[in-house]
């Protein structure tokens, strides 16, 4: 037993000892030695998923694989007619053999022996299939996918088992998600998968269908594909000049394009491309990138910038900026002149300061892609024709025509090479010299100054202002312009520089017309004139010191009218603050004077006297919580003509301000007294300012018959308001008398207002 165990040892140091060989052969592995290899080498755990198949090659060729552990050694040996040994590797723990050649019709198998080292453990595993029931076909040898507007084209290429492939399967399925979805294809070249989201990942599986020849079709790995790009980057140039930064030499500018991307996540890098307008190409003016800015030094030509963003899915939509040519900065350039001298010749001449040897012309007309030659010249001057090689070796089909009346740009740069012109890198590659501007043939302007206006009319001057005439229509270099100005019979004219668009005319007659026109003329004559612009000039000098008088004229009348009003509105009596209505609330108490004063009147009936004689004098006012009193020696005399008829008079409540006169017992002159009857004792502060004597005449003469009351006089401001009252207390009280207190007179209210109305005309008069 223990001879055997040796030999077996033996027997596996030998095969492992070959193993290690990179070489395969025929090995001496009979059928006693496997029985025994198989016997004691009965553990399987060291050998995982063994599986032998046939590729379709020519010839035929078969592989094994299996895992296993990658700090271990495996030996595989088949035996077919004979047994061979096979070179095996490993990747990621798969472990993988050699291509071998097979038999179909004879059966296949395949033996792994493990050996860890230990003189007593070893695993054993075999594998044994027909070679025709293993042909197997995929995963796919090459595999490119794009997506573009929700869908998905996968082209797939399975290499020399294109011939034995029908039709294929794709499964998909959005990013980390676990549902699959699979669809098949008639072809096996090319799938497109619809009505996918474009702003998400998916995973891709890749199978064949199986055939006769294809038996085994195995899944490939899974294929992650990012998601579309579906939106343009977003561009921003920003340009700086010798001037602006002065690290930067004069001719050059630093260009510095910045983007961004709103899923920048799903971008792999960028792409930007500069070219030149005029379309000459250079060794490199393609970028590669995965930041989000880029920095060039470019010349004064014009550019072209584009972007966009990629991944493995596709790219994204282009975002384009351009660069236009500086010309209308050639003052901060060299000398440099240029002269047309017929429809495809053109001569350049520059400085001696240009040390350069390698030169480069681009051209153009307003609206036209440039025209570009570079030469090689030692020389300060270059005649450029259609048939000047270094610029009919760029295979242009068309040489531009110059043509009359149109005005061409020209741009000489310099570049810093001195074997060869053409331009090797867009970046940083060459320096602006000079620019010009040239004419083949001038003509003189074929339209008129445009929007003539006038501005500014004063009594002996205006301002005249235009637009200049387009490009176009000047057809030459402007020089100038012409201001014709006519009056009456009269016409002068000016010359103004072409650098204006604006000009004073002065020393004009006031209060006079006028009438402009203008015309631009070139170096081949003046061009068309404007229509007549007619203005008249000023009477007088309207200035900015008369606008103020007047504003303050019109101001000062305006305040005067609003305080005018103001002071009507403030002064204006509140009725509800008036006499009338304050002494509302007496009128009963009037009423009951009523009773008294009639009984006055017709005591007075008796007397023969033909006039009534009332005389008042100015007397301070009595406070209103007594009655008022005859003063001693100035007594209050009625006197009554006796025939006098006394009209009735009605019941009624007398208003607060009526006067009121009750004659005395004495003649000679009559008080009068404001009287307030309200509730309070509040003082009167006015009082009756002038005496006052009325005549009344009668047919019939009569004594005057003396009283012994004092004369009450109610003074108001309101009659209208007082008018009111009596009426409205009269409709309430009815023409029943009133019960009044023994040695009180009634007084009727409306004929002290008729009385006092007519004290005041006689007053007046």
């Amino acid at each position: 037993m223990r001879k055997c165990s040796a030999a077996f040892y033996i027997t596996l140091g030998f095969v492992s000892l070959w193993t290690t060989e990179a070489s395969t052969g025929t090995c001496e592995c009979g059928r006693d030695i496997l029985n025994l290899l198989k016997n004691k080498c009965n553990n399987t755990e060291g050998v995982y998923d063994l599986a032998c198949y046939i590729k379709h090659k020519k010839p035929l060729a078969s592989v094994c694989k299996w895992k296993g552990d990658i700090s271990t050694s495996y030996t595989l040996y088949t035996q077919q007619r004979k047994c061979s040994c096979v070179k095996v590797h490993q990747k990621n723990g798969i472990w993988t053999s050699d291509d071998f050649n097979v038999l179909l019709d004879w059966n296949l198998t395949a033996h792994v022996i493990e050996s860890s080292g230990y003189p007593h453990w070893c695993t054993y595993k075999n594998f044994s299939a027909i070679p025709s029931k293993i042909t197997m076909c995929g995963p796919h040898s090459k595999l490119t996918y794009k997506r573009s507007s929700g869908h998905l084209t996968v082209q797939v290429d399975w290499g020399d088992e294109s011939t034995y492939i029908k039709n294929f399967f794709v499964e998909y399925k959005e990013f980390n998600t676990t549902s699959w979805k699979e669809q098949q294809f008639k072809n096996n070249k090319e799938s497109v998968l619809w009505n996918l989201t474009s702003s998400l990942p998916y995973e891709l599986r890749i199978r064949c269908d199986p055939t006769n020849e294809c038996v085994q079709c195995p899944r490939s790995e899974v294929i992650v594909v990012p998601p579309e790009l579906t939106d343009a980057p977003s561009i921003q140039l920003e340009i700086q000049d010798h001037i602006q930064n002065r690290f930067i030499s004069p001719g050059q500018r630093k260009a510095v394009v910045k983007w961004e991307y709103a899923n920048s996540e799903a971008v792999a890098y960028y792409n930007v491309t500069v070219r030149k307008v005029s379309g000459e190409l250079s060794n490199q003016d393609s970028f590669r990138t995965e930041d989000s800015s880029l920095t060039m030094i470019l010349s004064y030509s014009a550019y072209n910038i584009s972007i966009r963003a990629l991944n493995t899915a596709g790219s994204s939509p282009v975002s384009s900026i351009a660069t236009e040519q500086m010309d209308e900065w050639r003052d901060s350039f060299g000398p440099f002149s240029v002269n047309i001298t017929s429809h495809n010749h053109f001569s350049l001449s520059w400085n001696m300061s240009a040390s350069s040897v390698c030169y480069s012309v681009e051209w153009w007309a307003k609206g036209q892609i440039p025209t570009f030659c570079p030469f090689y010249e030692k020389q300060t001057r270059k005649e450029i024709t259609g048939k000047t090689e270094s610029c009919r070796s760029k295979g242009r089909d068309m040489w531009p025509i110059f043509q009359p009346y149109t005005r061409y740009y020209f741009v000489l740069h310099t570049r810093p090479y001195p074997d060869t012109c053409n331009m090797k890198n867009v970046n940083n590659s060459e320096t602006t010299y000079g620019t010009a501007q040239a004419y083949f043939t001038e003509g003189s302007p074929i339209s008129a100054p445009g929007n003539v206006s006038i501005f500014n009319i004063t009594r002996h001057s205006s301002v005249i202002t235009w637009c200049p005439v387009s490009e176009e229509d000047l057809r030459g270099f402007l020089l100038g312009y012409y201001i014709y100005l006519m009056w009456d019979n009269n016409e002068t004219s000016f010359t103004v520089d072409p650098s204006v668009n604006s000009y004073e005319l002065q020393n004009l007659e006031s209060n006079s017309a006028y009438r402009v026109q203008l015309s631009a003329f070139t170096a081949a004559g003046e061009g068309e004139r404007s229509d007549f612009k007619h203005f008249v000039t000023n009477l007088l000098e309207f200035t900015a010191l008369n606008s103020i008088i007047a504003a303050v004229v019109v101001g000062i009348i305006i305040l005067l009218l609003a305080v005018h009003l103001s002071c009507r509105l403030l002064h204006r009596p509140n009725p509800e603050n008036s006499n009338a209505v304050q002494k509302i609330e007496i009128a009963y108490e009037l009423g009951i004077l009523e009773p008294l004063n009639r009984q006055r009147l017709e005591e007075s009936e008796g007397c023969d006297s033909s006039t009534v004689f009332v005389v008042g004098s100015k007397r301070e006012a009595s406070p209103l919580c007594s009655p008022p009193t005859a003063q001693d020696g100035v007594p209050t005399t009625l006197l009554l003509s006796e025939d006098e008829d006394i009209p009735s008079i009605p019941e009624q409540i007398a208003p607060p301000d009526t006067p009121t006169q009750v004659p005395t017992n004495e003649s000679g002159s009559t008080e009068t007294f404001p009287m307030d009857f309200n509730k309070t004792d509040s003082t009167l502060n006015t009082s009756v300012d002038e005496e006052i004597t009325t005549f009344v005449s009668n047919t019939t003469g009569s004594d005057f018959i003396p009283t012994s009351q004092p004369t009450v006089v109610f003074m108001s401001d309101y009659t209208t308001m007082e008018i009111f009252q009596q009426v409205t207390m009269a409709g309430i009280q009815g023409p029943s008398m009133q019960t009044v207190k023994p040695g009180l007179v009634p007084v009727h209210p409306g004929q002290d207002y008729v009385r006092q109305s007519y004290f005041s005309q006689e007053t007046v008069q």
